[in-house]
């Protein structure tokens, strides 16, 4: 991780990861402008869960949201 990667490294990543995730998302929130709404909620959405079991833990925050 500490290393500087190479250019075929990159290349790399780019055809394994970038790629499908690029395909991935264009299915999901569509061409444009259209889908960013979407996206931004739902990275939203993310970050505060990430926040609310952060602060408040997995345990409880589950005991919190159960029924």
């Amino acid at each position: 991780m500490e290393q500087r990667t190479t250019a075929n490294v990159m290349r790399l990543r780019k055809s394994i990861v970038e790629h499908p995730f690029a395909t991935l998302k264009y299915r999901i929130f569509g061409r444009g402008l259209g889908g960013a709404p979407t996206e931004i909620s739902l990275a939203t959405m993310v970050y505060n869960l990430k926040r609310m079991v952060k602060v408040l833990s997995a345990q409880n925050l589950a005991a919190a949201l159960a029924p």
